[in-house]
């Protein structure tokens, strides 16, 4: 099964679940693919108070973490995937990525407009 999330900026981030397993991609609107370690849907809202919680200077700059803070953060925000319970709340997509071997990053979408499951 996959849950594909359309987005205002045209990009697809695509969520499948695949045998136990589930990973995440994203298709830019040039096709491109990007794959992902983690992508959480979350409320735009509560993923800015989020962030706001950490430390200004473990977030500034580089948004490169060790691996204990980009667990951390994406962790929390696990914790308050949206459920959909608030259906006019605005949403992006959360996701962390691996920039190199001891590096990772976070990242989040433009708003999601269109959720679309397909079997």
């Amino acid at each position: 099964m996959q849950i594909k999330y359309h987005t205002r900026k045209g990009s697809i981030y695509i969520h499948t679940f695949n045998g136990g397993q589930d990973y995440w991609v994203k298709e830019d609107k040039n096709g491109v693919i990007h794959p992902f370690i983690g992508g959480i849907h979350i409320s735009r809202k509560r993923l800015q108070e989020l962030v706001g919680e950490y430390p200004s200077t473990l977030l500034d700059k580089t948004y490169c973490f060790d691996m204990g803070v980009e667990k951390e953060l994406f962790e929390d925000a696990k914790r308050e995937e949206y459920s959909g319970i608030f259906q006019k709340e605005e949403t992006v997509i959360f996701f962390l990525i691996k920039r190199d071997s001891d590096c990772y990053a976070i990242g989040y979408s433009s708003l999601v407009e269109k959720i679309e499951e397909v079997e």
